[in-house]
């Protein structure tokens, strides 16, 4: 179970991000303190059905990015972040695969690298 709330938080964390919303945004949107929002995202709290509908609702995203089982056909649906051209969909495609965080971690420091220049 613990396992799943990782996952859970780890999802909630990319989506959060891809709205461009911080802890705080997202805290003050579902009524939470951005402390909760940390707790949710690590998996250190698992969240109520009631709870992961405020943020699915707070991300523009629906409900089923949030399960695990239904994480890998994520990428395959574009919409969920809005219109993405197709190297961006293969992106995040491509990142959703990578098993550790170490390697995720590799990945968003080398595009930070790319981008800043």
């Amino acid at each position: 179970m613990k396992q799943e709330s990782r996952r859970i938080g780890e999802l909630i964390k990319e989506a959060r991000k891809a709205r461009a919303m911080t802890q705080m945004g997202l805290a003050e949107v579902i009524g939470v303190s951005y402390q909760q929002v940390q707790k949710y995202e690590n998996g250190k709290d698992s969240i109520s059905v009631r709870r992961l509908q405020q943020i699915a609702k707070a991300v523009n995203a629906p409900i089923t990015l949030f399960f695990p089982a239904a994480a890998e056909t994520v990428a395959e649906a574009p919409a969920v972040y809005g219109k993405m051209p197709e190297d961006e969909t293969v992106l995040l495609r491509l990142y959703r695969r990578i098993k550790t965080r170490k390697a995720k971690k590799a990945v968003i420091e080398l595009l930070k690298t790319f981008a800043a220049r």
